[in-house]
């Protein structure tokens, strides 16, 4: 484990050079924004937070990382393991840091010191500040997208090379697509029964206790496409 740990280590001084100072003026307007019109508005940290992720491979094939990673005293195995749980655990950092700002964002409400209180558009902000399960569905909803999608990425672009990382995300989105299509198409004609999707949560403890629920099954997913990951890689090198 302390191997792994180094090399997440590794991967984040990697990126911080080229992410950092992003990541701090995307994270401080969405805040401000969030502070004057919405909570929510903090959900879309996230979009920033990738950028300690993008950059890794490219500076890696850029700076030959991939022959430095070769030649240390280090499992390549746990080469890949490392990226995977990095990955997580910059979607889970962020969404921490989301859920911290929109509850500062919410006992804060400075919309109230904006002009036209009155207005039709001043009483949505008004509503977006009340409305405490939204935000958490926002903060929650995309912490699963982006981290199925990046940890999906991943797994590919390990297995299959990243000049293909275009072409699989745009076979895997039509195949995804007509699955969707033909599956709604049979459900309406009967042909296949009808998914019913569980209720959500009625209060505000109970969508906390489905966002933690969801951060149990992407690590479970994490790990899941590390092994499958480090699996195939294997095989390719006997």
């Amino acid at each position: 484990m302390k191997e792994i740990l180094k090399i997440m280590r590794f991967d984040f001084l990697t990126a911080k050079p080229f992410a950092l100072g992003i990541f701090i003026i995307g994270a401080v307007l969405f805040f401000t924004l969030s502070l004057l019109f919405s909570p929510i508005i903090n959900a879309y940290i996230s979009f920033v937070a990738m950028i300690f992720v993008m950059p890794l491979q490219s500076v890696a094939d850029k700076s030959d990382f991939n022959k430095l990673y070769g030649i240390l005293p280090v499992k390549h195995s746990n080469i890949t393991r490392a990226r995977f749980l990095y990955i997580f655990l910059v979607i889970f950092a962020s969404e921490i840091l989301e859920f911290v700002l929109a509850v500062i964002s919410k006992s804060l409400k400075l919309y109230r010191l904006l002009p036209n209180q009155n207005t039709e558009t001043m009483q949505m902000v008004k509503n977006s500040f009340e409305d405490k399960t939204f935000m958490l569905i926002m903060i929650f909803g995309i912490f699963t997208v982006f981290g199925l999608l990046f940890l999906y990425i991943e797994m590919m672009g390990q297995i299959h090379g990243r000049e293909n990382e275009f072409k699989i995300i745009m076979i895997t989105m039509i195949i995804l697509t007509v699955l969707l299509i033909g599956f709604f198409a049979l459900s309406d004609r009967e042909i296949i029964p009808t998914i019913k999707l569980p209720s959500l949560p009625s209060t505000v403890s109970g969508y906390i206790l489905l966002g933690a629920v969801l951060n149990v099954v992407m690590l479970g997913v994490c790990l899941l496409f590390s092994e499958i990951t480090v699996n195939k890689l294997a095989k390719r090198e006997l």
